[in-house]
């Protein structure tokens, strides 16, 4: 999955357009937000798979069932929030998909990564690697002002988290503004160097999954699935 400085640059990006507003930002990042490691103290704690409705089982390509989110939330996508979070999910499909067939291969039976360089680099977790450089493309983004102004509660948050399969506490939702505001708010002096992709790279993949996302709300909009605005 993208970090979240990738979450949000994504998120703002697509918000410019659809003007949803700050409910929209905290739903790209709400999949991760209660797997207790992001933000510790999350009183809810909820497994990945969960969360990202991926229930293939472990050592299985990590791939969420968009279909199934769908099924579930169906009369709720305008609902920012729920939007967003679909944004999430499908955001995090377009990156693997991407990374596992451009930069990952297996040798006997042993999964691994495909460098930058176009070398082959054994005994590692290529998508450990992959969070890795991911982190240094959302401290490109953030570096270069893509993740927009810090977000604040609006009067309508607490009642659109009320529409989600699970529960939130202001609480918790306090604490996941304040996550993505110190992201959004994250001084960046320099960028390091990637293993597994080149920065380039993944602004291109990053501006590909924009189109990607656009044309799928659209489609959306178009089988009125979504309302306009």
């Amino acid at each position: 999955m993208p970090s979240w400085g990738v979450h949000i640059a994504i998120a703002n990006k697509l918000n410019k357009k659809l003007k949803l507003g700050n409910d929209f930002i905290i739903g790209n990042v709400l999949p991760d937000a209660t797997n207790g490691i992001i933000i510790s103290e999350i009183s809810n704690v909820i497994r990945h798979s969960v969360t990202h409705y991926n229930f293939e089982g472990e050592n299985k390509p990590p791939k969420n069932d968009v279909n199934k989110f769908m099924e579930v939330y169906k009369d709720k996508l305008n609902n920012p929030l729920i939007l967003g979070y679909l944004v999430h999910i499908m955001t995090d499909n377009y990156f693997n998909k991407y990374t596992r067939e451009n930069h990952v291969d297996t040798i006997d039976g042993e999964n691994v990564a495909i460098l930058n360089d176009g070398s082959i680099l054994k005994g590692v977790t290529p998508w450990k690697l992959k969070q890795k450089d991911f982190s240094k493309f959302a401290d490109y983004l953030i570096y270069n002002e893509k993740l927009g102004k810090p977000i604040t509660l609006t009067k309508d948050t607490l009642n659109l988290i009320e529409e989600l399969n699970y529960e939130l506490s202001l609480y918790d939702v306090l604490l996941i503004i304040e996550k993505i505001n110190s992201i959004i708010n994250k001084r960046v002096d320099k960028i390091d160097e990637c293993k597994m992709f080149t920065l380039e790279e993944l602004m291109s993949v990053f501006d590909n999954c924009y189109n990607y996302l656009d044309e799928e709300i659209e489609n959306m909009q178009k089988k009125k699935i979504l309302e306009r605005r």
